[in-house]
């Protein structure tokens, strides 16, 4: 019985259109969250702040444990999210809580800012999953997502012949890709 000939390029297709299917969102996921961590110094991509004006009432004064009381339980905030408090004048008041948030109070008058922090929907865990924040398994399946782009890349190289293929204008879409990254490669060096 003759051996059936493997038909490489009919493979080839077949594996880039299934792994391109699989990888879609996590592709799509990884490019967001690079285009949002490239503008870091334009913008914090994972975390929005908000100083809103507050009215807490006078204080107790003299007493900073029960003046930082005071501030929690006007704004109803957890006594767990506290983690000290100081006068920062004679007369500002100053609490703070954990993720870097922060209340401010004139002691005379009551009144201040609340610096609050907060997660930007989807572009925090998508950030966490591309920059690897949460390790463990999430490690190899970022690896297995690496290589199945590697895979990609191959089987979309070699899947067409003759003038569409690698030998034709193929090559010269491959070195205007590889032109770019060698440009700024080069660009650091000779710059340094």
């Amino acid at each position: 019985m003759p051996r059936r000939k493997i038909r490489w390029r009919k493979l080839f297709r077949s594996l880039h259109r299934d792994i391109g299917y699989v990888v879609a969102a996590l592709t799509l996921a990884y490019s967001i969250s690079g285009i949002a961590v490239n503008h870091i110094e334009d913008w914090n991509p994972n975390y929005t702040f908000a100083n809103t004006s507050i009215d807490v009432g006078g204080l107790p004064v003299g007493d900073y444990q029960a003046m930082q009381d005071h501030v929690v339980a006007a704004l109803n905030i957890n006594p767990k999210a506290v983690k000290g408090h100081f006068m920062e004048t004679e007369t500002v008041f100053r609490v703070f809580l954990t993720n870097t948030e922060e209340v401010s109070v004139d002691i005379t008058t009551g009144k201040g800012l609340f610096k609050q922090v907060k997660t930007r929907a989807v572009l925090y865990e998508i950030n966490a999953l591309h920059l690897n924040s949460i390790k463990g398994i999430w490690t190899w399946v970022a690896d297995v997502f690496a290589l199945m782009l590697i895979i990609l890349v191959l089987t979309g190289v070699f899947m067409m012949k003759g003038k569409r293929g690698i030998m034709g204008r193929g090559k010269w879409f491959i070195a205007s890709g590889l032109a770019i990254p060698l440009v700024f490669i080069w660009y650091m060096v000779a710059g340094a």
